[in-house]
């Protein structure tokens, strides 16, 4: 059986939901995600994101709905507070505090698109000290996971968190803004191939997630092609397959 499903709520065009009706006289099925198709408009940041600090009054710096910038963007956008000198070192933020200030934690977004996804904070700053964020900012995908209730659990550790998400798709490629993104599976990579109970499999539902396996904002539909066919049985060291 092979499935073409689509999102269909603009405001969350990179999740797929469906209900299936599997017709076959069987208690198991095995199933993949064989391609996936898009149009790479991802927000990076949107007028939900933010920067919290803290100069001796409570500060937040306000960002917009934007598919790409450049770091000397970034730099503009924070130069513009008072309490922020910023000058640009080896690809990576130099932050030179005006005075005294502590950086509440930002809206995950910011944090890519800062370097700041592995700072730990609060982050304090001395005035007149330099810190130059350690990770150079994140301005295009290059890898994303589609995750299910029903797909692998894989043990993942970014900074100092843990993860074991659901994964049902591990893509590696470049996204590039505005244009189409097209990954197909059995062509680009080995796809995950799962045993699942057929009743589980009534409904699902996919999710394009950040290598932070944060929700990617998808302003254009995702088409998702599923190949679904009867299992004999399975247990529970037989749900993955090759």
């Amino acid at each position: 059986m092979i499935c073409s499903i689509k999102s269909n709520d603009p405001k969350k065009y990179n999740t797929v939901s469906f209900n299936l009706d599997i017709t076959w006289n069987c208690s198991y099925v095995k199933y993949y995600v064989s391609s996936i198709n898009t149009t790479g408009n991802i927000l990076l940041t949107t007028t939900d994101d933010f920067i919290n600090y803290n100069d001796g009054s409570d500060n937040t710096i306000r960002f917009e709905n934007k598919f790409n910038y450049t770091i000397n963007e970034i730099k503009n956008i924070l130069n513009k507070e008072s309490a922020f000198e910023v000058s640009i070192k080896d690809r990576k933020l130099a932050i030179t505090p005006t005075k005294d200030i502590v950086i509440q934690k930002p809206s995950h977004r910011v944090s890519l698109i800062t370097g700041l996804y592995n700072t730990e904070f609060p982050l304090v700053l001395k005035s007149g000290i330099e810190y130059i964020i350690n990770d150079i900012p994140i301005f295009q995908h290059s890898k994303l996971y589609l995750v299910s209730l029903q797909g692998q659990a894989v043990y993942s550790s970014i900074g100092n968190k843990e993860y074991t998400p659901s994964v049902i798709a591990n893509i590696d490629t470049m996204i590039i803004d505005n244009k189409p993104f097209i990954y197909n599976f059995e062509q680009q990579g080995k796809p995950i191939k799962i045993k699942t109970n057929t009743d589980s499999l009534k409904y699902l539902e996919m999710r394009l997630v950040d290598f932070c396996y944060e929700p990617i904002v998808l302003q254009s539909p995702l088409f998702i092609t599923l190949k679904i066919k009867p299992c004999n049985s399975a247990d529970i060291y037989d749900v993955l397959t090759k």
